[in-house]
């Protein structure tokens, strides 16, 4: 076996001394997977696409300092959990380091926990701490901004696609073949032009377009039914017995663009088979509800192919409802922000009411 991918060293110098022959053995297989996955997949695996070598230069020094600080603990290991990620972050946030190297750790943390979510089936890590590279420590009330909408959009219906299935060649036909067994949990025999077909529908695009029109809370997200769709009247039409927070029905208004993305998927989800006894609107790869957890990594991988910038601050899915209800306060007021956003009493949406950047420069130029 090397003993280095592309340049990167699989055991970092130094790190052998602390290890037996056997235990160097197994952790440079360990670390071989990693940057693999890393290097090919780990910025986008709906897309296969993976992080720059000089971008992996970094975190994988990163992260071997972490398995080194749980060695130093309990002994040499591989198997490390959210628990011990979040400890080894409290212990970050106490010492004197720059905010922007605590921030990097921490992205190089989550760089490693999505691999082990994709390699060993663990649910997402929802870090207990997240550092920023100015403060310290983040707020929990970042926001996507009027300008960050339109790339969520975008990246919305770029991500997870693969080239038109007749247009591949046969070799790249079934390297995909492998990329859709492993996205879809199916063997790559099964594989056949309807999982081309899905991996490049309108799923993940309709929950983003509806979302940005109406800020569906995850709670939301995780209880949309087919028939809250009605895409005839441009509306989602919320039961009250289904309602979030409230026992009021509610009926946000979405966009004609967004009613025809989202009867597209209406129209692909009828014939995908683990739809067939579920009126559950949209379900992960694995036939789940999307969850917080789900959310928040599907909001990551989309910030990264738009390129938004979420280092600096904390970007879950909660942040398109608060860009929504700052952005809609801001337009028009606060009783059309209430009613879109469903919330019982507009104190409420006052709440939203976050003076953002632009309105703020607007009013420098206007005072002079």
């Amino acid at each position: 076996m090397s003993d280095n991918i592309k340049g990167i060293p699989l055991i970092p110098n130094g790190t052998a001394s602390t290890l037996n022959q056997r235990q160097v053995e197994d952790y440079k297989h360990h670390r071989k997977k990693f940057l693999t996955w890393c290097l090919t997949q780990g910025k986008s695996p709906e897309t296969s696409t993976g992080y720059s070598e000089s971008t992996m230069n970094v975190r994988h020094y990163r992260v071997n300092t972490f398995y080194q600080s749980i060695w130093e603990e309990r002994g040499y290991t591989t198997s490390v959990i959210h628990d011990d990620a979040d400890s080894y972050l409290r212990e970050i946030a106490l010492t004197d380091y720059a905010d922007t190297t605590k921030a990097h750790i921490h992205k190089s943390l989550k760089t490693l926990f999505r691999w082990r979510e994709h390699a060993f089936d663990m649910d997402p890590w929802e870090p207990e701490l997240t550092f920023t590279s100015n403060s310290g420590t983040s707020t929990s009330r970042d926001y996507l901004t009027k300008d960050e909408r339109t790339p969520l959009r975008d990246a919305s219906l770029e991500y997870g696609s693969i080239p038109n299935y007749n247009s591949c060649s046969p070799t790249e036909r079934d390297r995909y073949k492998g990329f859709l067994a492993r996205r879809f949990d199916v063997p790559k025999e099964d594989i056949g032009l309807e999982h081309w077909e899905r991996a490049n529908g309108w799923k993940i695009a309709s929950l983003v377009f509806v979302s940005l029109d109406t800020g569906l809370r995850p709670i939301e997200v995780n209880r949309a039914k087919t028939y809250w769709a009605d895409t005839n009247a441009r509306t989602i039409r919320i039961p009250k017995e289904e309602s979030s927070k409230s026992d009021e029905a509610w009926d946000p208004v979405i966009s004609d663009r967004t009613a025809t993305i989202l009867e597209r998927w209406l129209d692909q989800r009828s014939s995908i088979p683990m739809y067939d006894d579920s009126d559950t609107l949209w379900m992960t790869t694995k036939g789940n509800p999307y969850n917080s957890r789900s959310l928040s990594y599907l909001i990551d991988q989309l910030c990264e192919t738009a390129n938004i910038a979420t280092e600096n601050r904390q970007v879950t899915w909660y942040s398109i409802r608060r860009g929504l209800a700052t952005g809609l306060i801001d337009e028009a007021d606060l009783s059309t922000a209430r009613d879109q956003l469903r919330h019982k009493n507009i104190e409420t949406t006052a709440m939203y009411d976050q003076s953002p950047p632009e309105r703020r420069r607007d009013a420098l130029d206007k005072i002079g």
